[in-house]
Parts: C-alpha cells; structure tokens; sequence
C-alpha cells in the first residue's frame, strides 16, 4: 500500500491503494465525520435535487431507470454507484457516462486537503468524492445510492429531494441485524421530514411505515398509493387513477414501478412514448446479462436470498424453454450462501462451483461445505477460480443448454474479463 499521500499528478491507481491504506476498517458506522468533511469543503451547499436510492436489492437498476428517463427529457444527472464490476470509473456517471481518471483525482485531491486528521473510509471517498464531482459539474439532479442500510451510511448526510427504498430483506446482517423490521427500520433513516419517500417493497416491514409516520415524511407505499402487475410480455403500472402498460423490460418490473413512482410524485414523469422508448433500450451491466449467444450465457450479480429469488424465476422461464440450465457460482465469505444455494437449486441441472481470491471472497471448499446443506440431484464439480471453471465448462455446452454465471459482482467482473480475453 502507498504510504505518500498522492497528488493531483498521480494515477487514480495510486489514489485508490492510498484511500484503502488511510483507515483500519472497511466499514466504519457514523455520519460525524462525513458531515464534517463535507462541511468544510462546502460539498453540502449545492444547487442539484438530490434522489437518495436505498434498498436491500434493486438501487442499481432503479436508478439506471430513473437516470434513462430524466436524461430523455433534456435534465443533467449524476449518478453515484457501488461498488464497480471492472474500473472505479463506473461508479460516478455524468450523463449517462463514465468521467476520465482526472476528475477522481481532483475530487480525491481536493478531499485530502479538506479532511484535515479526520480519517474516512474507501466508500467514505468514494461517496464525498461524487458529491464533489457533482458540484463541480452542476448537475440538475443528482441519484445517490446508498451503500449499506441507510441512517448510518455516508450517502446519508445529505438532504434529499425524495427518498426511495426499493426492496427489503436480509443482507449484511452484522451491520443491519437479522429481521426485515430492523433492516427496514434503518433503511428508512434516509427519510425526511415532509419530502417524499417512495417504498417499492412488497411487503413493506411495519418498522418502515412507523418510522415515516413519526417524522411526519410524505410516503408512497407499493400496494397502497401505487401498484404494478406483471403478465406474460408485458407489467402494468397504476398511479393515482393513471394506469400505463409496457413490455416487459430487461429490469425487474417492481424496480420500473418504483422509478416511474418517484417521478410521478415529483412531476417528472415524462410522456408514455418517451418511458416506451427508454425501457426498450434499457440495459444494466451484471443484472441478468448476456455475455454470449453461442454457448448462451448469462451473468448475474445475485447475491442474497431476495436477488437469488428473481434470478430463479428467470431461470425457470428458460427451463421451461427445453434449456437445462448449468451454473457457476462463486461468492463472498460474510454472505448466506446456503440460503442462495437454496433459493436456486430447482432450477438448475448442473452446479459448478468456484472460489473467488479477492478480499473476502471465499474458498471452493467452503462453497462446497454450504452445498452439502442444500438437497439437490444435481451433479456437482468444483474449481479453483470462475476462469478454471470456464475453461472446462464452456467447451461442454451444447445448443439446448445455458450457463448462469453469479453470486457477487467480484463473480460477474471475473466473468466479464475472461469474454474480454
């Protein structure tokens, strides 16, 4: 790890070991320190309409929508996401795309100078570093996802515009606790008095609801003052005695519902042909994306039970198509691996199973130890890395076959990067 502090001529290379190397956690639960950062470099005073997007499962794609349907209508937006599948770049989005290394590097700069002896995390970095990015280029609104639960995360020091939580299970439950009523209780601290919050769950945790009625906040629940239904090519979306219906897009449709919802409550929603024409071409990197039509692969960052849920219901689709359906999955060592497994295992023929090296990936053995837990009569191999269970399984497939390649973005990028290859 870098030991100098790095200058506005450096790489973001040298920026990112250095950001890595200036706190003992990973993680670190807190707003003081943030909110004084910002304070002291004026990243709080801001002309732009700030989106906060919270959610178990769902914030990436929901803000990719909302960022479709805001840019089609001539706004400028920044998009802030995490975490990244190749390059740190993907993280901050103006307009749509990736900025050049040296706008990192000054907001990196710039934060260095401001901080003082006041330590921050990588995400910390990272979350004020886009907020400077913002400000530097004016945006009208700025699509905030926040990194984990939601009152205590850094993205949370901000004031919203609207809140939007997209989905609520169980996920980092070190951090967040082990029911949906305490995660939902501290994904709902990005809520405000009086400013919307949009809650696209479907079976919203009464914690969620209690605490925006204590703060007086202006919520739009799914089921009550919103609805979407699904049918066979197409999902209906009702608000407010209007009801729109589109193909199904290449997104979760309650993740659409909940984006028109928030634009809808803050009179943006653009007209039917321009949300048309922006679900068609909607697509978002490792969100059941296909990597090859021949063999047919997919990838997909699944990584919880909730997302792992949906990724089975298109997997079934597929299955019932005559295609067996072959999968590679490498995960994380804090994840619940064996409820994944679990979610998934009807529907998949063929397990492979791969370890990852990065930090806190975990061993195959381990994976292995999991997959002993789950009932299944599907053959089972191991493998090293993704880029060894590739080599031996791609060859294999024949035309009535898929592979699903997931179980964390570190999985998705190792996949990216062997088609890259």
């Amino acid at each position: 790890m870098t030991k100098n502090i790095p200058s506005q001529s450096s790489s973001l290379d040298d920026w990112l070991c250095y950001l890595e190397s200036v706190h003992p956690a990973n993680i670190a639960m807190g707003l003081e320190r943030v909110a004084d950062v910002a304070n002291n470099i004026g990243l709080l005073h801001t002309s732009s309409k700030i989106i906060l997007i919270g959610g178990t499962n769902g914030k990436g794609t929901t803000a990719r929508c909302l960022e479709s349907l805001l840019l089609a209508q001539g706004y400028s937006v920044g998009t802030y996401a995490s975490p990244h599948l190749i390059r740190y770049n993907e993280r901050v989005r103006i307009n749509g795309a990736e900025l050049d290394d040296q706008f990192h590097i000054d907001a990196f700069d710039l934060l260095e100078q401001g901080r003082g002896d006041t330590p921050l995390t990588y995400f910390e970095y990272g979350t004020l570093g886009a907020l400077a990015i913002f400000k530097r280029h004016a945006v009208d609104y700025v699509l905030l996802e926040v990194g984990l639960g939601g009152r205590f995360d850094a993205t949370n020091i901000v004031t919203p515009y609207a809140s939007v939580i997209t989905t609520i299970d169980l996920d980092h439950k070190e951090y967040l606790g082990d029911t949906r009523e305490l995660v939902g209780y501290d994904k709902a601290g990005i809520f405000r008095a009086g400013t919307p919050a949009i809650v696209g769950d479907l079976n919203i945790p009464h914690t969620v609801t209690d605490y925006g009625r204590q703060i007086n906040a202006d919520m739009y629940l799914s089921g009550q003052q919103f609805n979407f239904a699904e049918y066979e090519h197409t999902f209906s979306w009702q608000y407010q005695g209007q009801q729109l219906e589109f193909s199904k897009p290449a997104i979760p449709c309650q993740n659409v519902a909940t984006a028109l919802t928030t634009l809808a409550v803050l009179n943006l929603l653009p007209d039917e042909t321009m949300i048309r024409d922006c679900l068609t071409n909607l697509v978002v990197e490792g969100r059941f994306q296909q990597l090859s039509r021949e063999p047919l692969v997919y990838t997909d960052v699944a990584h919880n039970p909730e997302s792992a849920r949906y990724l089975a219901k298109k997997l079934a689709q597929l299955q019932d198509q005559g295609f067996k359906v072959h999968a590679l999955v490498a995960m994380l060592a804090d994840k619940d691996k064996v409820a994944v497994l679990n979610e998934l295992n009807s529907v998949v023929d063929t397990w492979y199973l791969a370890g990852l090296t990065c930090f806190r990936g975990d061993k195959v053995e381990n994976l292995a130890k999991s997959m002993e837990q789950v009932q299944t009569h599907a053959r089972i191999e191991q493998y090293q890395s993704v880029d060894d269970a590739l080599d031996t399984v791609l060859p294999q497939l024949d035309e009535q076959s898929i592979l699903i390649v997931f179980g964390s973005f570190f999985t998705v990028a190792a996949a990216i990067n062997y088609w890259k290859k």
